[in-house]
């Protein structure tokens, strides 16, 4: 029987190669060029970060593609130069994503059950946080709905 961390990192595993397949059909020419509100680079960016902030929770101070900029607690968690910057080549977009996205997997699939426990920081929460699982849970569904709407920009 597969267990919570293996189907948690092979569900991540899947959602992530999606994601990377519908931002790799993507024109290089067309990769910072916003549609409905946002580039695909933006996108692919947004979830690297929310994948530090929610998977490893990484609470370095240079997060610049939270979605929230207009918030207190996002303007203090941007106080550092982002890694990298949405005006960069497609490659190095990408590349942050799939480091981000391979450490994120191997975090889920090396995690303890301890470590699936209890609360975690989650700052679009109401209160601030959320329990561990659930967070998890919902940002796979937020890469997902990130995947679409890099579809649904191409589409004229």
């Amino acid at each position: 029987m597969m267990g919570l961390q293996e189907f948690l990192a092979d569900n991540y595993r899947t959602e992530l190669t999606a994601f990377r397949a519908v931002l790799n059909g993507i024109p290089d020419e067309a990769f910072g060029i916003d549609r409905l509100g946002h580039s695909p680079a933006w996108h692919a960016l947004h979830i690297a970060d929310w994948l530090r902030l929610t998977v490893l929770g990484d609470r370095t101070a240079n997060y610049h593609y939270l979605g929230w900029e207009d918030k207190d607690w996002a303007q203090a968690m941007r106080t550092d130069a982002a890694p990298v910057q949405q005006d960069a080549s497609k490659a190095d977009i990408l590349a942050r994503l799939d480091t981000v996205g391979e450490q994120a997997v191997a975090y889920l699939q090396n995690a303890s059950d301890a470590d699936m426990e209890g609360m975690t920081f989650s700052p679009s929460a109401p209160t601030g946080e959320r329990p561990r699982l659930a967070a998890v849970g919902l940002h796979l569904r937020h890469i997902a709905y990130h995947r679409g709407q890099v579809v649904i920009g191409q589409k004229d």
